[in-house]
């Protein structure tokens, strides 16, 4: 049977422990949207993952914005491509995000280097320029040359006036 003065103890280490841990992170990025000239704010990302948001309105705003749900950006080809992902709520809202003419761009906050969509000649852009479809799920490919952006680093998205700061990669 545990020891009931050691398990309070271990208990007591461990929330210490992870207040300590809290208060190194700092604080957390942020998840901005341009319109025009105006710069709308949400609050915080997580920093723990690709997923936005502590609270419901971060993904929220994006969703009611832009009709785009943010699934996140992952290593992909050995490193040397970054896979931004994205699923359609509203495909009337999200075809800012598909325009031929907008070139995405990826910032890597850390160094501020921005990486492009790649367009090699036999297949074109790597990213989807066709009407969206509610309900599916998208994909941009960005070059990370030298494998520059690394798994938990935090990058930045830009697609025309659209705009998703903190970002981790997985």
């Amino acid at each position: 049977m545990v020891d009931l003065h050691f398990s309070r103890s271990l208990l007591g280490f461990l929330a210490v422990g992870l207040a300590i841990a809290g208060a190194l992170v700092g604080p957390a990025p942020e998840v901005r949207a341009l319109e025009g000239s105006a710069q709308a704010t949400v609050s915080p990302a997580t920093a723990a993952s690709a997923e936005l948001a502590h609270h419901p309105r971060d993904k929220t705003y994006i969703k009611r914005r832009w009709g785009v749900e943010l699934m996140g950006v992952r290593q992909t080809a050995a490193g040397y491509m970054l896979e931004f992902r994205y699923r359609v709520l509203d495909a009337e809202k999200a075809k800012a995000l598909f325009e031929r003419q907008t070139k995405p761009a990826l910032t890597h906050t850390e160094t501020g280097a921005t990486l492009v969509v790649p367009t090699p000649a036999k297949t074109g852009a790597l990213r989807n320029s066709n009407a969206p479809i509610e309900g599916r799920t998208y994909w941009m490919f960005f070059a990370n040359p030298g494998q520059l952006v690394k798994s938990g680093q935090q990058v930045s998205i830009e697609i025309g006036e659209f705009r998703v700061d903190g970002l981790v990669v997985r």
